[in-house]
């Protein structure tokens, strides 16, 4: 984890985002949407747009810190499993704008 989300991660809003991202079948959801060319975040605008979405009126700032912790902590949990970044792509739904592409490290 980035140095400057440290101390978010231990907000609550910073563990009940953690929570969703490390839910125990997530990573087979990160795997899928990569293998298909969509970025791995996309697995979670739906269950995140409830959390985070409603930031986007009563806490910009919060907002986009909140969206960016996201790709923070979505890329430690792919980098452990040994994928690698390839590009950004924009992200179907309307939550993040763009996000990363993964693949298996060759």
């Amino acid at each position: 984890m980035n140095n400057r989300y440290r101390d978010f991660s231990q907000t609550a809003l910073g563990q009940s985002i953690i929570a969703t991202i490390d839910h125990e079948d997530r990573i087979i959801e990160f795997k899928a949407f990569s293998r298909e060319g969509f970025p791995a975040v996309t697995a979670l605008v739906s269950e995140l747009q409830s959390i985070i979405g409603p930031l986007k009126e009563t806490d910009p700032k919060l907002y986009n810190f909140a969206k960016q912790f996201v790709g923070d902590h979505v890329g430690d949990v792919m980098r452990g499993q040994d994928f690698v970044t390839k590009r950004s792509r924009s992200v179907p739904g309307k939550l993040f704008s763009v996000g990363a592409l993964w693949e298996r490290r060759a």
